[in-house]
Order: C-alpha cells, then structure tokens, then sequence
C-alpha cells in the first residue's frame, strides 16, 4: 500500500490532473447525487470507485486516478494542489466502515455495507475529513481490489 513518501516521490507531471486519467485498468465507480438522499437541499454526493488490483502496483494511480473521475477538466491546474493536500492518515477496516456508514446514513436507496467482504483487507488511509473539508475521501486496499469512498456536499 501506498503513503506520503510514495506520494512525494512522484514528479510533478505524475501529479497533473492528465496524467491521473490515464492509467488505472478495470476501474469503475457509482455516483449518488443529491437526489439520492433524504435530504436533496443538503446537496451532498457520493461516489465509490473501485478497480482490480495490479501486480506490481500499491494503489497510488488508483487513487489518483479515482479522485480526479468528476473532476472539471478546466480546474486541472488545481488538481494537483488538491492532492498534495491529502492526509495520508492510516485508519483501521472498522474506522473505514464506521465513516462509510456515516457519511452514507442519509441515502434513500441504503448501499451494500461493508463495501468489501471482510477479509483480505490490507490497509486504508484517510485522504481529507470534515475536520479540515466538506470532503471525507477514503481509499482501502484489499487483496483483490481497490476502493475509493468520496462524499462531499456543497452547502
């Protein structure tokens, strides 16, 4: 599994938001919209991703490639401004569930949870919380898959 050094070492053009695009085979991701929750005023969304794990690789282009899926081509000059500001936190499987679950409690239509089986877990980072964003960006590495858990809200 990734972390910041990982991270760090990567050059700046690793880090654009084009170069994210392009490299992460298998993924795929879900969207809930505001329309998707109790509460449609709260404008809030959620998006997983997940993709199958590659040899050789530790997530970091999965999670690249998953946060900037929504991203507006014409805020790519932001993009990586935005990830160098991720945490990079270790959080445990349950600390993982219990935020999906929280961030997920308002939906009318309730998500599969846990989002993965439990077992073969391998780790998972906290990239950004309410502590510091109207943003909880979650990534967990499992023995056969990535996922990406993105909620935000614009209120």
């Amino acid at each position: 599994m990734f972390n910041r050094s990982d991270f760090d070492q990567l050059s700046k053009e690793e880090m654009t938001y084009w170069s994210a695009r392009s490299g992460c085979r298998g993924l795929y991701y879900v969207t809930y919209p505001a329309v998707a929750f109790q509460y449609p005023d709260s404008e809030e969304t959620i998006r997983i991703t997940r993709a199958p794990k590659q040899q050789r690789e530790n997530g970091l282009k999965f999670w690249l490639h998953a946060e900037c899926v929504d991203w507006h081509p014409e805020r790519e000059s932001y993009f990586s401004g935005y990830v160098s500001d991720a945490r990079f936190e270790a959080i445990s499987e349950a600390v993982f569930n219990q935020m999906v679950a929280d961030q997920a409690r308002d939906l009318i239509a309730p998500i599969k949870q846990p989002l993965h089986e439990p077992n073969g877990f391998i780790g998972a980072l906290l990239m950004y919380s309410m502590k510091t964003e109207f943003i909880v960006s979650l990534f967990a590495e499992y023995e056969d898959e990535y996922i990406h858990f993105y909620w935000d809200t614009t209120s």
